[in-house]
């Protein structure tokens, strides 16, 4: 039979397990039931930075249920039926509407704040590598047993490629200490004024650090605009 993946309080009924089987989610609710699982979408949006879909094919409850352990503390994962989470997407702060894309077939949902992005995603694609590897040699290529149907990022539609990239995403704490480092190169009027750049400059200063094969470039060189007299 077809396997279910149930949370208590998601909205999610659970079979006997299989062995191997599809991923189902089951699509009798009431209304109540229907309308916690949204507040608890909602939730788990407002609390993230990144949302992405997974999808099954002949895996079973146990496999998925490791991947579920191997997240981060704070990230989750999260079965519902996608018109919940289209409906939840609607309701939530920020921009999370381009993920309707991917609310199609079944998906599990990933949910990860800003320190845990790349914790889930390397779960993940941890998870995907182990699962290709129990399959015979000769089936792994045409053969996937799980995918990413896409996700969300600050508004931007991410396909499984760029989820995979997220692997390699710093945390706060990561890029602070990459633009700690910057701010010792740099005069010191022009470092404090790097100190006071919103977030996403600050991901441009890293790509200064990591990607700039001329490393005696100042950060003024890259970003003419910032004022050295502040």
């Amino acid at each position: 039979g077809a396997p279910s993946i149930a949370r208590p309080g998601v909205g999610c009924a659970a079979p006997p397990p299989a062995p191997r089987g599809a991923l189902a989610v089951a699509a009798a609710l009431s209304r109540p039931a229907k309308e916690a699982t949204i507040d608890k979408l909602v939730g788990a949006l407002n609390e993230s930075t990144v949302v992405f879909g997974v999808r099954f094919k002949g895996v079973s409850v146990k496999d998925v249920e490791g991947l579920r352990r191997a997240l981060p503390a704070s990230a989750k994962m999260v079965v519902c039926k996608n018109t919940l989470l289209r409906i939840a997407a609607t309701r939530a702060d920020g921009d999370w509407d381009p993920v309707q894309p991917a609310t199609s077939l079944d998906n599990a949902w990933i949910f990860a704040n800003e320190d845990a992005i790349a914790g889930a995603v390397k779960a993940y694609l941890d998870f995907q590598k182990k699962l290709q590897e129990s399959l015979p040699k000769e089936e792994r290529a045409a053969t996937k047993l799980t995918d990413v149907s896409g996700g969300v990022l600050e508004g931007r539609f991410l396909t499984a490629a760029d989820v995979a990239s997220l692997e390699k995403m710093p945390t706060k704490a990561e890029l602070m200490q990459k633009i700690a480092v910057l701010i010792k190169r740099v005069p010191t009027k022009l470092a404090l004024a790097i100190n006071a750049v919103p977030r996403k400059v600050a991901f441009g200063v890293k790509a200064l650090a990591d990607g700039d094969d001329d490393k005696t470039k100042l950060v003024g060189d890259v970003f003419p605009k910032a004022d050295a007299s502040a």
